[in-house]
């Protein structure tokens, strides 16, 4: 996949307004909040694809070292210009800066981010390997929606308007429970939250793990 692809989705808004809680799901004031975490003075958190920053925002502000990683540039840049110095974004592709990272986490996470576009056989070996013992990895992203469990592939615009092809990991609950064990995560869980009332019928899938 081309990271101009991801520049270009960055470039579509500007981000708003600062969020006024930590959202895991793509309906504001939504379901659970940061409360998912482990946060607050001494803990170490990493977010997985923070685009315009505002999760990370939260994180931080608890008292957290927090840091992301995001693969678009675009994004990165908007997030700095929306909170400064708040936050430490790295740009580079998630299974990279882990790979290469010798920090534990107290947390990692990602909303409808990294751990969505990246290979599971890759990424959750990462993340796990991350973790301080007993550490969380939470993540969000749409449910399958009648697919089959595995990568499915869709398109979305190039810089130059082309489409290119993206693939996106949609698994059910008890298949991401499975790769998270497999991979070395003590526990995991998986559940499918309801969107609000009268907003359509799409959830949100959200999955935490214990190291």
């Amino acid at each position: 996949m081309r990271v101009e692809t991801w520049d270009r989705f960055g470039l579509r808004s500007d981000g708003g307004p600062p969020w006024d809680r930590f959202e895991w799901t793509q309906y504001h004031r939504h379901g659970p909040s940061i409360e998912l975490l482990t946060t607050g003075p001494g803990t170490r958190v990493l977010e997985l694809g923070p685009g315009k920053g505002d999760n990370l925002a939260h994180v931080t502000r608890t008292g957290s070292t927090a840091v992301g990683v995001d693969v678009s540039a675009v994004q990165v840049e908007q997030a700095a210009a929306r909170f400064g110095d708040l936050l430490d974004i790295r740009v580079g592709r998630a299974e990279d800066f882990l790979a290469e990272c010798e920090a534990e986490f107290d947390s990692v996470y990602s909303v409808f981010g990294a751990v969505w576009f990246t290979d599971p056989a890759v990424l959750l070996p990462l993340v796990r390997r991350a973790l301080k013992p007993g550490g969380r990895f939470v993540f969000s992203h749409l449910p399958p929606s009648g697919e089959c469990p595995g990568p499915h592939e869709y398109d979305m615009y190039g810089p130059d308007e082309e489409l290119l092809p993206v693939t996106r990991w949609c698994y059910r609950p008890y298949v991401w429970e499975e790769k998270l064990l497999a991979a070395g995560f003590s526990s995991a869980g998986g559940r499918r939250l309801p969107c609000p009332a009268g907003q359509g019928t799409i959830g949100t899938l959200i999955v935490e793990a214990a190291a």
